[in-house]
């Protein structure tokens, strides 16, 4: 990027360059304090960077619209984006309603047990070993059969799912013609598998797949509508959660003394999965809205039909809202992190996804007397995901 009277031109910048993932915050730090809503020539849309203005636009789904989708691309329809993150009220109220019952409280404090004999299983060989892939052996496996199990699929396809939705993600921020699958053939590849296993009535009775498409058989959800919820719930709760929980284990390896600090003070778990969740986010860079009006955002004229990419990883670093924001700080209070979104389309999954996080750092809390880097870790080479495809501990039992 040039420089104009010793500032940057960042028309040019490019957030899903390989070397921008690696390290984000530098640029995200020198783009808040120098154009907080930039446009991105490359890609022909607006990047908002500051915290007040990403939750503005996040809660103000009627001047930003998600009916286009929520990657760099418009989908053609919105099953084809993931009905809910593609649609707005009231469509977007509608079915929600149609699955939200099985969010709820009670339902998700039910699923703690069986999280918990999955995070001991995945635990106990890295413990007796003194060492772990933690991505392969715990970070993966345990969210997808969680929600496998969950959904009600079979456990044998957990690989497809993996690989499916890794790829929906990585679609979302590729621009047309470009090297990955294109969003359609990502969501096609993940929802016909699902759609197979909901027609061969693989799925088991009373899980979540099985509600969903009795929703269809009553009238509440379409039928393209239901294929498009039997995938995409699977994408949005799985591999979030997968990169939530490398980013996690990654930052306390690396931060010994908060690693101390949370032995110290176990109580500190759940707030330690939430400054994981800011100092990390899994959805980085952001995802996209397309305004409906002309607007203006941080001062800026954006005009009717503008593409604006809302950046996750940057609010949660803006130090107008947090305290030494980049330290990572296992007992930092408030933590009002925008990593699962805010307004209409909060991440309908966070429920799970915290409950995962805080049983697997608990029992590891317990089980453990420190973890350490055994290796290079190997950083996620997606455009819409931070997180680990390897990540090497040692893990010393108590």
């Amino acid at each position: 990027m040039t420089t104009t009277s010793g500032r940057t031109d960042w028309s040019t910048f490019d957030p899903f360059a390989p070397g921008q993932r690696d390290d984000p915050y530098p640029a995200f730090a020198a783009l808040r304090d120098e154009a907080p809503c930039a446009h991105l020539d490359r890609y022909g849309v607006w990047l908002v960077s500051r915290y007040d203005d990403v939750t503005a636009v996040l809660r103000d789904w009627e001047t930003f619209s998600s009916a286009q989708g929520a990657g760099l691309e418009p989908v053609g329809t919105p099953e084809e984006g993931g009905v809910i993150l593609s649609t707005d009220p009231p469509e977007h109220t509608r079915v929600r309603r149609a699955v939200a019952r099985d969010f709820t409280p009670k339902a998700i404090a039910a699923l703690e047990p069986r999280v918990r004999e999955l995070v001991r299983d995945a635990l106990g060989p890295a413990l007796a070993e003194g060492g772990v892939d933690w991505v392969a052996q715990v970070a993966q496996p345990v969210p997808t059969t969680v929600m496998a199990e969950l959904m009600g699929y079979p456990d044998r396809h957990r690989e497809e799912y993996c690989r499916w939705a890794a790829t929906i993600f990585d679609s979302m921020g590729c621009p047309a013609g470009g090297e990955s699958a294109t969003l359609g053939e990502a969501t096609g590849g993940l929802f016909g598998l699902v759609a197979r296993i909901a027609a061969d009535g693989e799925y088991a009775p009373d899980g979540w797949a099985d509600r969903i498409v009795q929703a269809g058989g009553r009238g509440e959800l379409g039928q393209s509508e239901v294929v498009s919820l039997l995938g995409g719930i699977l994408v949005a709760a799985m591999d979030t959660t997968v990169n939530m929980l490398g980013n996690l284990a990654h930052a306390l390896a690396t931060h010994p003394e908060q690693w101390a600090r949370l032995v110290e003070r176990p109580e500190l778990v759940p707030a330690a999965v939430e400054e994981s969740l800011r100092f990390e986010a899994p959805v980085q860079p952001g995802f996209f809205r397309v305004t409906t009006t002309d607007t203006t955002v941080a001062g800026v004229a954006v005009p009717a039909g503008a593409r604006v990419m809302v950046a996750f990883g940057s609010a949660n670093r803006d130090p107008r809202r947090f305290a030494d924001p980049d330290l990572f700080l296992v007992d930092r209070e408030p933590n009002d992190h925008v990593s699962f979104g805010r307004g209409v389309h909060f991440c309908l999954g966070a429920p799970v996804a915290r409950l995962i996080g805080r049983v697997v750092l608990g029992e590891l809390v317990t089980s453990a007397s420190g973890i350490g880097l055994a290796g290079s870790p190997a950083r996620k080479a997606n455009r819409m995901l931070r997180g680990f495809d390897r990540l090497p501990l040692t893990v010393r039992a108590r």
